[in-house]
């Protein structure tokens, strides 16, 4: 008897995705690629803009905190705050006081012109120039002044006490009760030694201070680049050296526009009355605060924007860039401490 086995081959079939199926999946697929190149590439356009929004408000603050820190030290002459109490100060067309010599002369009227007596003028310690450079000293980069910001310029004592004087610079000695402009001699610059400062002044009840005058402006050219405007100070530092009384600072690039007005008081109130500009403060008045606007620009043009904005503020006429470039303003009054008697 013969047997015959029979095996039964069971075979597993296996199918593949439809043409269809591949392309819809494609489909499905380029949309998920789209849609995350798209988040990637708004989120980087946003991260831009906010980047440069964020440096602009930063040069903002910055050039904010520089000049306000200044202007509300304006008319601190250290023990006294009135201008008029200050021996050897001098106005514009008077003649220069003693104890300074006619080789000092050139370095005193180095930013206001001959016989402006343009450091010690103390009675105008808060002023400068409408829409103008209005400075006889030349800006940092020849003919890079702007013609259309204001100046402005501040007069006071600094800070602290010095702990040895310079011969090229100009001190103040003041009391509680009256004031002196002087430059010490060689050989005696320690300022709590009676021989070295003004006769009738004695330490502790004086006190020893050094003169400072700062003039901001606007140039529209920067340190960074020739394309970048900046805001720029002229600082008073030596009288004695020829064509070296003026030391020019850069603050911040990317200011293009400084425009002030400045708060007076005509009665005596130390209130506010009228807010006039630079250069145009009346005769008796007395400035307690100024109000400062600044146009910020940024350093670089993106061309995937166009400044729509017409900029009208201080007393400019409408500006409307209509560039490739960001901008913000940035204003603050400011009061100044040293205004009450």
């Amino acid at each position: 008897m013969t047997f015959v086995n029979h095996r039964t081959v069971v075979r597993t079939r296996q199918r593949g995705v439809s043409l269809i199926e591949l392309m819809v999946a494609l489909v499905l697929g380029l949309f998920l690629i789209f849609g995350a190149v798209t988040i990637y590439q708004q989120s980087r356009a946003t991260l831009r803009v906010t980047e440069q929004v964020s440096r602009l408000q930063e040069v903002g603050r910055l050039a904010l905190d520089v000049i306000e820190a200044d202007v509300r030290m304006a008319n601190y002459w250290g023990l006294g705050n009135i201008a008029e109490n200050i021996v050897n100060r001098a106005g514009p067309g008077q003649g220069l006081p003693t104890p300074f010599v006619a080789g000092q002369a050139a370095q005193i009227n180095s930013c206001g012109g001959n016989n402006s007596n343009w450091a010690i003028d103390l009675d105008r310690y808060l002023d400068g120039s409408n829409n103008s450079y209005g400075l006889a000293c030349q800006a940092a980069f020849s003919g890079a002044a702007s013609t259309t910001a204001d100046t402005l310029v501040i007069r006071r004592g600094a800070e602290a006490q010095p702990v040895a004087m310079d011969v090229n610079r100009i001190y103040l000695q003041t009391s509680r009760i009256q004031g002196q402009l002087f430059v010490p001699t060689a050989g005696c610059l320690v300022p709590t030694n009676p021989v070295c400062i003004p006769a009738d002044y004695a330490p502790p009840a004086s006190q020893t201070r050094e003169l400072t005058v700062n003039a901001y402006y606007i140039s529209t050219r920067s340190t960074l680049r020739a394309d970048v405007p900046s805001l720029r100070r002229k600082r008073f530092v030596d009288v004695n050296t020829a064509g070296g009384a003026i030391l020019d600072e850069e603050i911040v690039a990317g200011v293009e526009d400084f425009q002030v007005r400045l708060g007076v008081d005509t009665n005596g109130d130390t209130n506010v009355d009228q807010y006039v500009n630079p250069g145009a403060v009346p005769a008796g008045a007395a400035v307690v605060s100024a109000t400062i606007w600044l146009r910020v620009r940024g350093e670089d043009r993106d061309f995937a924007f166009t400044d729509p904005a017409t900029y009208q503020y201080a007393d400019i006429t409408a500006v409307a860039p209509g560039d490739n470039y960001r901008r913000i303003v940035v204003s603050k009054t400011i009061h100044l401490r040293n205004t009450r008697v």
